[in-house]
């Protein structure tokens, strides 16, 4: 259980990522993050939510570093990683990117970097 949660903050982490790609991270965008998490994650979304809040708040990593972050917590924990899990974490990252004025290029190149490590694991 340990490491679904994990996995759920990773989750956090890049959308924390897709949100500070478009002009650093709004209260906006926090609030819309949130529901999308509370839709796709349903209970889990404590976990990601709270990395989200703690990247922001507190650490303000690049978002090279909590990208990278992110996904070494993906393949440290690519055992418990499923088919579903996976498209929640595309959805959400899609969800949080469109939430204000569509996706920028830089968010898609993220997107598509994600999706390309994702195959790879």
């Amino acid at each position: 259980m340990y490491e679904k949660r994990e996995l759920h903050r990773a989750i956090g982490e890049l959308a924390y990522v897709i949100a500070k790609a478009q002009q650093g991270v709004k209260i906006e965008e926090k609030k819309a993050f949130i529901n999308i998490i509370k839709k796709e994650l349903d209970y889990e979304a404590w976990a990601a939510e709270s990395r989200f809040e703690l990247l922001d708040e507190v650490v303000h990593p690049t978002i090279d570093q909590a990208y990278n972050e992110a996904i070494h917590e993906f393949k440290k924990y690519k055992d418990f990683l499923d088919d579903d899990l996976k498209g929640k974490a595309l959805r959400v990252l899609k969800q949080v990117a469109d939430a204000f004025h569509g996706t920028t290029e830089t968010q898609q190149l993220i997107m598509d970097r994600f999706r390309n490590d994702l195959d790879e694991l």
